[in-house]
């Protein structure tokens, strides 16, 4: 099979099927309050030629999905040709952004659609412009980002929101989809809230220090807004009861993280880790194999992307998971009426 829906049942039925996030940079015009990327030194690009190698070997490990993510991975002048190289190994890519100006420079958003990209995630922290540029320290980010949307929509690239559930938003969820809607976004992932214990990821603060209580009744109003179908929500309402249950108690999860064997992190060392927030190291991109891609389960944390996939590859209990999220993997489309790859 030569396409994206067939490169994930080809893996899935040779029992393969994983996913990759790969930060080629950690370089940042966005100086967020909960993630210190920003303040590293040295400021670090991937090598061009050894990323496009690591983008061949994650195909070549099962990975059907590639989240390129930096820093801001808009600065790194190989983005397209990363980009073309998943879509030519039949990966399913989705670019990350928190600058949205960056969309609007150099016809960007027209080669990544040329190159085969799929998708463009920027975060969205709040449905208040102040708020928003507060958060970010970016002048202006949502007038920016609605011209961006505008750009984007006239290509095959699909828009989600990137929403992190922290103090400001944990209570008005649905407001913020709500504008992130209205604003043009074709589907919104929601990033649950925590801290990283990774020299390379650092993530924390005052924002995000959420008691359990306030989490957990921002992620029950986010299953409640999913079943309802109104804002494009990709999470999956199993996989976030299953943070529910790991807040309350963590033995009760009945989906542990699978960070290190089926879904884990490159960083632009091309250090492979089980996830951005642990601080081992498994190997080097270029000397792991993967037989040595075989990590015992995890349940230490509620790492959004690393613990919604883990739900997804885990057998015959993940039938449930699969079921209402299908409209969030790479086969997902944009909705009718829209341009369509």
């Amino acid at each position: 099979m030569c396409s994206v829906a067939g490169n994930i049942i080809s893996n899935y039925l040779r029992g393969r099927l994983k996913t990759a996030e790969f930060a080629i940079t950690n370089v940042c015009i966005a100086k967020c309050s909960f993630c210190d990327i920003w303040k590293q030194q040295p400021k670090v690009f991937a090598d061009r030629e050894k990323a496009l190698a690591v983008i061949d070997r994650l195909a070549d490990f099962g990975v059907v999905h590639i989240t390129i993510t930096g820093g801001e991975p808009l600065l790194h002048p190989g983005i397209v040709d990363f980009a073309g190289r998943a879509a030519s190994r039949n990966m399913h890519s989705s670019v990350l952004n928190a600058a949205p100006q960056l969309l609007m420079r150099n016809d960007i958003v027209k080669r990544l659609d040329d190159a085969g990209c799929n998708m463009i995630s920027i975060s969205f922290d709040s449905g208040d412009p102040v708020i928003m540029a507060e958060s970010r320290k970016i002048p202006n980010i949502m007038e920016d980002m609605a011209r961006a949307l505008e750009i984007v929509k006239k290509t095959r690239i699909v828009t989600m929101a990137s929403v992190l559930i922290w103090n400001d938003n944990y209570d008005k969820l649905e407001e913020v989809c709500a504008r992130a809607k209205n604003m043009g976004f074709d589907f919104v992932s929601l990033n649950y809230p925590t801290f990283s214990r990774s020299r390379v990821y650092p993530l924390g603060g005052d924002g995000v220090s959420l008691s359990r209580e306030k989490v957990i009744q921002g992620l029950e109003s986010a299953i409640a807004l999913r079943k309802s179908g109104k804002y494009g929500i990709i999470n999956s309402p199993a996989s976030m009861r299953n943070i529910v249950n790991y807040l309350r108690d963590p033995a009760s999860a009945a989906y542990p993280c699978l960070g290190g064997s089926r879904v884990f992190f490159v960083d632009w060392f091309f250090d492979v880790r089980p996830c951005m927030q642990l601080p081992n190291v498994l190997g080097s991109m270029f000397s792991i194999g993967e037989k040595d891609l075989d990590r015992a389960p995890c349940n230490d944390c509620n790492m959004s992307w690393y613990r919604d996939f883990s739900a997804m590859l885990q057998g015959v209990k993940s039938v449930p998971v699969w079921l209402d999220s299908l409209s969030g993997l790479g086969v997902i489309k944009k909705p009718a009426g829209a341009a369509g790859r």
